[in-house]
């Protein structure tokens, strides 16, 4: 009986069973190739727990074929950031520690069903195969070498091939972190419990892309998506927020089949013409179907006809507009907010035929990256390709520019390797290596420490999940640029999910005059205004400017007048007086900025100058906060660590010390109050008793004049006690209370079974509290 699981997954496992069964017999180790070398169609790399990858190494086939072209920036770029990304996990001593993290990369051909097929080789350990019908030659059992155990999956790129292979991967409960995907379908957490993704869904890019499409004035426009979940359903969120938002009309919604035939991309800019009001076209697919259409508006002679807005499956890509440069000039399109990665750089551009044969398509990769062949017998009379010579060098012989979603690769396997991590110091508490917890990994427990990790992405951005496994939305704009006669990405804007508004009355401000986004051709416009370039900036008024810069200003103005009044205070003048030059330099900047920013705002070159006052004024009033408030403290701590001690203070009123202990002295037993083994009131020989004002916190004061003599008040059961001293002589007060000993030049004071405080009052009516016990000294 099928029990709680119910028939459909009963069925799905008996589904999976019979597509390995088709997939190819195991080969007895005899007849495989050795462990740890890589196969025909993946890289393997040994380790103690075995992570797989999926990319798309290779672009979708045709003719009946697998696998199409190799993918030098989508393909191998994000392969190799994997393998970087577990290079720097292996070589850290912090994360986890005497494990090491292997891998098995596999090539998905940019095709859901062939990276369906291709990821059955991470799920055949947890399926056990019948060998007792398979017999080796001399009759006796073979030895059947069963698959490494994948205990996560880094990958896929694509949505549809993520959510094809998310539903078997789900079934033997093996955790998926994506680098890409970004379909809101992979949100549904009941059907795709198991993934997660460190982009953001593509409910967020939909509300980026209509907040960036309502900012360009663009109120009329086509939409066009690849066929599968990425692109209808990134057009379904288009449309749905612009709905919501209103202000944009859709004029038609164009999808492009998952096998198109010939001349279909020539049919889908004949039918985006059919509404030629609709020149703005929003582009939801992958980069081989954007590449198409640019070559189809091309051919029919529409360059310069449409605005293009890409979503992040273009994002900053080379491939889709190469030798296609002027057709896809102006695109503005949007990314995850991304940083580029230095180390990958230079361990990319090192990588060569020799160092790098782990990587079983690099050979692929540098045939084509340096447009020559590696074998003599592949090369063609009459043709202008080369032999390699394998002296060549990425980024020196070749274009090198890193590919937009490396970071994510890298954050992921960080997040894998994070949650691994915590499982093992959870699990296997001061333990070298894995333990029986972890051997082998629970994939439903790995899952829950995966979804809890909250660490620093290798860019410096926080890395997170919610509760559906997203990652919070944050997007960069971009615009592609031609500039004399080179090609390059713009970041021109950027677009984040929420706003910490920080005061009220900037919260009351957006409510009265709310500012919005504005493209202006007037700074950098031209003769000729098919080359006008528009700059997209803040519509905001000089008074509204005025007022933000008004209320920092006031705010500077307060500090450095109370940083003036405290400057004479001992107590806190060694606070008062880098916060009075932090301040005074700050307002010294901000009142040049003023003038500058305001009286070029009719110059012709208002936007560099104004730009590049603003940018200095802001660097300068940090860097010097930074420098006067922060680095003294740091010098004080890093390099004379011994004045980082609480200093003396001093009383402002006469408060009274009533004894100062400065010879070596052993108290007697029977002064010890409370009967304790130590006076803690003699057992430093320099700590004094004192008399602390009834106003202040009981401070720690210098010895007054000895010459100065006191009168000490008792208040206790409602009867004044009084009495005098002076350097000469001993005033003896009941022994319940104690007595007050002047020997010498140097008061002293024995407390003996005091049971409460004495109140006391000086000559000049400063009042006191006497307490028994100097820890317990605390303001009345």
């Amino acid at each position: 009986m099928p029990g709680k699981r119910g028939w459909g997954w009963w069925w799905a496992r008996l589904l999976l069973c019979l597509l390995l069964s088709l997939s190819g017999p195991w080969v007895p180790s005899s007849l495989g190739k050795p462990k740890g070398h890589p196969q025909m169609n993946s890289i393997r790399i040994d380790g103690d727990i075995t992570l797989g990858g999926l990319f798309p190494v290779h672009g979708r086939g045709s003719e009946g074929k697998a696998c199409g072209e190799l993918k030098k920036e989508k393909g191998i770029h994000r392969l190799e950031a994997m393998l970087f990304a577990l290079d720097r996990i292996n070589n850290d001593p912090d994360l986890l520690p005497n494990i090491t993290l292997g891998a098995r990369i596999l090539d998905t051909c940019s095709r859901d069903t062939h990276a369906l097929e291709q990821s059955l080789t991470f799920v055949q350990a947890l399926i056990e195969k019948d060998g007792t019908e398979v017999r080796c030659g001399s009759g006796g059992p073979p030895i059947i070498t069963k698959p490494e155990r994948v205990v996560g999956v880094i990958g896929a790129s694509g949505s549809s091939v993520s959510i094809m292979v998310a539903n078997i991967l789900r079934l033997f409960k093996i955790p998926q972190i994506s680098y890409a995907s970004t379909a809101p379908d992979l949100s549904d957490n009941s059907r795709y419990d198991f993934f997660s993704r460190v982009v953001p869904s593509d409910t967020y890019q939909a509300q980026a892309m209509v907040d960036i499409v309502r900012a360009l004035k663009w109120n009329y426009v086509s939409t066009l998506a690849s066929e599968g979940s990425y692109g209808e359903s990134g057009v379904e969120a288009f449309v749905q927020k612009s709905r919501e938002d209103g202000g944009v009309c859709i004029a038609q919604s164009v999808k492009i089949p998952r096998e198109p035939k010939p001349g279909e991309f020539d049919k889908i800019i004949r039918r985006l013409l059919e509404t030629s009001n609709a020149r703005a076209v929003i582009i939801f697919a992958n980069e081989d179907d954007i590449r198409r259409v640019l070559e189809a508006a091309r051919k029919a002679n529409q360059t310069g006809h449409f605005f293009w807005m890409g979503s992040d499956s273009w994002g900053s890509k080379i491939a889709p507009v190469l030798h296609l440069e002027e057709v896809a000039e102006g695109a503005v399109t949007i990314l995850p907010k991304r940083m580029s990665v230095r180390g990958f750089d230079r361990y990319f551009s090192s990588r060569t035929l020799d160092n790098n044969r782990r990587n079983i398509w690099f050979a692929e990769f540098w045939e084509d990256n340096f447009h020559c062949k590696l074998s003599r017998h592949a090369l063609k009379k009459g043709s202008h390709v080369k032999k390699c010579t394998s002296r060549e060098r990425i980024g020196q012989d070749s274009a090198y520019e890193q590919e937009g979603k490396v970071q994510f690769v890298i954050d992921a396997v960080y997040a894998m390797g994070h949650a691994l991590h915590a499982m093992h110091r959870d699990l296997c508490p001061g333990r070298v290596g894995l333990c029986p917890r972890m051997d082998p990994v629970d994939g439903t427990q790995l899952l829950k420490y995966i979804r809890s990790v909250n660490f620093s992405g290798i860019a410096g951005n926080p890395v997170t999940f919610n509760e559906n496994g997203d990652a919070p939305g944050r997007y960069d704009i971009y615009q592609y640029q031609l500039r004399n006669g080179s090609a390059e990405y713009k970041v021109i804007g950027s677009w984040t999910d929420h706003l910490h508004l920080r005061l009220l009355g900037i919260c009351v401000w957006f409510v009265v005059d709310p500012s919005h986004s504005v493209v202006d051709f007037q700074d950098q416009r031209t003769l000729d205004p098919r080359f006008a370039r528009g700059v997209l900036k803040c519509d905001i008024s000089d008074l509204s400017l005025i007022c933000l810069l008004g209320y920092s200003m006031l705010l500077m103005v307060t500090c450095t007048v109370y940083a003036i009044k405290t400057r004479g205070v001992p107590e806190t003048f060694n606070e008062a007086k880098p916060i009075g030059f932090t301040m005074y330099t700050t307002c010294i900047v901000w009142l040049a900025f003023i003038p500058i920013f305001f009286g070029t705002s009719q110059s012709a070159d208002k936007l560099y100058i104004q730009t590049t006052t603003l940018t200095v004024s802001v660097s300068l009033s940090a860097s010097v906060s930074l420098g006067m408030l922060y680095m003294p403290k740091v010098y004080i701590i890093l390099f004379h660590p011994e004045q980082n001690v609480p200093k003396r203070k001093r009383s402002l009123k006469a408060v009274v010390t009533a004894a100062t202990m400065s010879n070596k002295f052993t108290q007697k037993g029977s002064f010890r109050p409370n009967g304790e083994a130590k006076s803690e009131l003699c057992e430093n020989l320099e700590a004094p008793v004192y008399l602390a004002s009834s106003t202040t916190t009981p401070p720690l004061m210098d010895t007054p004049d000895d010459s100065v003599g006191h009168t000490l008040h008792q208040m206790t059961s409602g009867s004044l006690q009084s009495c005098s001293s002076s350097q000469s002589t001993s005033f003896p007060v009941p022994t319940a209370w104690g007595s007050l000993q002047m020997p010498g030049r140097h008061p002293w004071l024995h407390l003996a079974d005091v049971p409460s405080s004495l109140s006391c009052q000086d000559p000049d009516g400063v009042k006191a509290v006497l307490w028994p016990r100097a820890p317990a000294l605390s303001p009345v």
